[in-house]
């Protein structure tokens, strides 16, 4: 257990450059006396919201896990496997994530409504953990797997933790780092997040997962 979440804090840290240039803008927005609070209460924000996300997703597992049908327990075990390589191949760039119609309007609208919370980090992180991702996603099924709502939590805080390093130094990163640089780096998190997914669909038969 402690390596699986040593390997999510590592996914959230070197899948967060992936976030760069989507989330990026966003932490120079904040207005704030204290550069150093300021980043605190944002990244604190966020993290609260994916800590939340992974609580219901861990509820949701328990439900499911709850159904006394083994078959559809196992079917679930493989429809999540499977839904972590999904977006984990997303992160890699092997599989393009589906345009949604009007995204470009969503998230202009997102940015305005952002901009108005410069003076409350906090709120501007809390708003910023429900963008989609789909390095998120897959940790919010990973999230579901382990029907448990405080397991799933921990696995969104810490998948959370893992990404404040670039978000903190997010615009010095992203002059630092070419774009080929940060899909380098993301691409061993779409690695880690395929791995959770195989892991996933093996316990489903019985292989690697012992009573």
């Amino acid at each position: 257990m402690f390596i699986e979440y040593l390997l999510i804090i590592l996914a959230g840290f070197l899948g967060s450059y992936h976030c760069i240039g989507m989330c990026g803008y966003i932490p120079p927005l904040i207005k704030h006396k204290s550069w150093i609070v300021g980043n605190f209460l944002y990244n604190t924000g966020r993290i609260f919201t994916y800590a939340f996300l992974g609580f219901v997703a861990g509820y949701l597992g328990m439900f499911f896990h709850s159904v006394q049908f083994q078959l559809f327990q196992k079917g679930l075990s493989v429809v999540l496997g499977v839904l972590m390589i999904v977006f984990g191949l997303q992160v890699l760039g092997s599989i393009k994530e589906k345009g949604v119609p009007g995204l470009d309007l969503i998230f202009t609208t997102i940015a305005e409504i952002l901009s108005k919370f410069r003076e409350n980090p906090f709120f501007l992180g809390m708003f910023n953990g429900f963008l989609p991702c789909p390095l998120v996603y897959g940790f919010l099924v990973k999230a579901m797997f382990e029907s448990n709502p405080l397991k799933g939590a921990t696995i969104m805080v810490l998948f959370g933790i893992g990404t404040v390093p670039a978000m903190v130094f997010s615009s010095y990163l992203f002059k630092t780092f070419s774009p080929s640089l940060r899909k380098k780096l993301s691409s061993m998190s779409g690695i880690i997040i395929i791995l959770f997914g195989f892991l996933a669909i093996f316990r489903a038969f019985g292989i690697g997962h012992h009573h």
